[in-house]
């Protein structure tokens, strides 16, 4: 506990100059060196100092004790994404907040907020946290470098800056790595970075790190969240077996702990996976579950209408496309998603049967918009194949060759 800072908090609060504290105590000069926490200060006069602002030394070293409690509980309250209790932690650390900067813990407190803006998604406070955080860096210790340069990571995985975000973590492996309670939150993110780069193999590699540490720490909600990406990354490098199994274990898993906010993006990505083997027909029965749980006005809810209208199309169930079409259009305008509202007029084109309209947009609209948009990469190779074949049936073939990826 910092006592100097501490008793020149209260003194500034009480609107009291150092020489009415002072006074019938110690010298000024020696009460200086009291708030600058000076050592040489002598014991028996911080007593005395003390008891003229009504502080209770004992109540103050019982708060900063509380607030090691509270920092720690906050921790396993995220790592265990019990997100119930991390908000609950959270608010009862504010109590202390006044406390904190005269502790050990302050710059672990600010550390430990920035972590929580990132579970809570608010990205907005995790950004100025951040700013803050990065200002007052030459005052870290090690570990305290150590987690603001992963929480920065998670940070850019959140922002959508895959490729910064995989040199921020992977140079944490190298520079500051320890085994300790971020192990396997770590491997977590590192498999997460890596899918989003299609880097498959990397990511279930560290994706089966993560899932090991997990399951010797029985954070079962954690478990469920890498089996995800394994299931996506077996998905996208074909091992379509081991992808299903994970599904399969998926679905149970989250019944049977009751996370059933995860069903809709499980049942989505069954449904890629289907898609991904050709099988259409069970696909599309997944997208449509996937459609009616999904929280509506999100992305994932967009998403989920564009693959279900898309299978609906390679099905040629053409009313049917042309009215998933329709709809996934409208709730992009409205949620004012351009990729979708791009993505669903191409289709839409098509349906009219204007082909050449639906190439021309494709190639001046959709490719120019989404070219430089990391998250948009997999679309932008969908359709400029789509494109390439085009222009290659139609004998331009020095067009054709431009959009050949």
């Amino acid at each position: 506990m910092q006592i100097g800072s501490l008793i020149k908090y209260h003194r500034t609060k009480q609107k009291m100059t150092q020489s009415e504290l002072a006074e019938g105590i110690c010298s000024v000069p020696h009460l200086s060196k009291i708030e600058n926490n000076s050592k040489e200060a002598n014991v028996e006069t911080i007593r005395l100092v003390l008891d003229r602002l009504e502080i209770d030394l004992h109540d103050v070293e019982e708060s900063e004790v509380k607030v090691e409690v509270l920092l720690n509980q906050l921790l396993q309250n995220m790592l265990y994404l019990e997100t119930e209790k991390a908000v609950s932690t959270f608010l009862e650390l504010q109590v202390y907040k006044e406390m904190v900067p005269f502790t050990k813990h302050i710059y672990l407190y600010e550390i430990y907020k920035l972590r929580y803006y990132l579970f809570t998604k608010d990205l907005d406070f995790a950004d100025e946290q951040i700013k803050w955080l990065n200002a007052q860096r030459q005052n870290f210790s090690q570990h305290e470098s150590y987690l603001l340069s992963y929480f920065t990571g998670i940070f850019l995985i959140l922002r959508g800056k895959y490729e910064e975000a995989d040199e921020k973590i992977s140079a944490i492996l190298q520079e500051y790595y320890e085994t300790n309670t971020f192990e396997g939150e770590i491997y977590y993110h590192l498999a997460l970075v890596k899918g989003y780069m299609y880097q498959s193999g990397h990511a279930i590699n560290y994706g089966k790190k993560a899932l090991n540490f997990f399951k010797d720490h029985f954070n079962f909600k954690r478990i469920l969240h890498v089996q995800m990406s394994l299931a996506i990354n077996y998905s996208q490098s074909k091992i379509y077996d081991e992808a299903l199994d994970n599904y399969q274990h998926l679905v149970r898993n989250t019944e049977m702990l009751k996370e059933t906010a995860l069903l809709p993006h499980i049942y989505h990505n069954i449904g890629d996976l289907r898609h991904r083997m050709g099988d259409y027909e069970q696909a599309l029965h997944y997208f449509k579950k996937s459609a009616v749980i999904f929280q509506e006005r999100t992305e994932n809810y967009l998403l989920c209408l564009y693959n279900l209208a898309l299978t609906e199309f390679k099905l040629e169930k053409w009313d049917d496309s042309k009215i998933s079409f329709t709809l996934l259009n409208k709730e992009a305008k409205e949620m004012k998603v351009s990729p979708y509202q791009l993505y669903s007029s191409y289709y839409l084109f098509l349906l009219n049967d204007k082909k050449q309209k639906a190439m021309t947009f494709l190639e001046e609209k959709i490719l120019p918009s989404i070219e430089k948009a990391d998250e948009q990469k997999e679309f932008y190779r969908y359709f400029s194949k789509i494109l390439a074949e085009y222009y290659k049936n139609e004998g331009k073939y020095e067009k054709a060759v431009k959009y050949i990826l």
